[in-house]
């Protein structure tokens, strides 16, 4: 085993147990308390998922990741569409691969990234201080754990995990 699958599967074996989970669906739970105080609320239009487009990119970790595909698994997949794949990392792919017909299919389990951040002006100092605050709490959740903390590009780290089989 590599390196790199060494690292997906000590993520997924701590995503897996039950007080991780448990502290994972919390800090979400809390950011949606946030949210719905903040007086930001999404649209579900759908632009942010295209990121090409939209001239943006999402990070998270690799625990997050691997928390969320224990959640939810693969994406869809369509004959008609080879561009979700994620073995395809190049500019003919625009978006997340979860976005189905211009919807988030996982919208009740998406991603810390994904829940704080609005199209809406005037909303970004807000996001921001909503990412450093989760990133301090993440990286003290790998420190406990003993987990290597790694920060990566959405898209590349799903393909990742898939490749390690995660």
């Amino acid at each position: 085993m590599t390196l790199e699958e060494d690292l997906w599967m000590s993520w997924r074996e701590a995503a897996r147990r039950p007080e991780v989970a448990e502290r994972l669906r919390s800090m979400l739970n809390r950011i949606d308390q946030q949210v719905n105080q903040s007086g930001f609320a999404c649209q579900q239009s759908g632009r942010c998922c295209k990121f090409e487009s939209f001239g943006h990119r999402l990070f998270m970790t690799g625990l997050e990741i691997a928390w969320f595909r224990s959640l939810v698994g693969e994406p869809p997949q369509r004959d008609t569409d080879a561009s979700r794949s994620l073995t395809v990392l190049d500019a003919k792919r625009d978006g997340c691969p979860y976005q189905v017909d211009g919807a988030c299919s996982v919208h009740p389990d998406r991603p810390f990234a994904c829940r704080v951040f609005f199209c809406q002006e005037g909303s970004d100092e807000w996001q921001s201080q909503q990412y450093e605050a989760f990133q301090i709490e993440m990286k003290l959740l790998h420190e406990e754990l003993g987990l290597s903390y790694r920060y990566m590009e959405w898209r590349r780290g799903l393909a990742e995990a898939r490749a390690a089989g995660v």
